[in-house]
């Protein structure tokens, strides 16, 4: 009975970690992609 607990805990952990990385990698990118586009400032408004 343990063996089987064991084996469900460890598929669980596995499956949770992976949906956990793909769920960060759909946050990061659209993120990164967003920050890398940023609007030109003029010069004047720098001084």
């Amino acid at each position: 009975m343990k063996t089987i607990k064991k084996l469900l805990t460890v598929k669980a952990m596995k499956a949770i970690g992976t949906a956990a990385l793909f769920l960060g990698t759909l946050v990061i990118v659209p993120t990164s992609t967003l920050s890398g586009h940023q609007p030109k400032c003029p010069d004047e408004l720098l001084k």
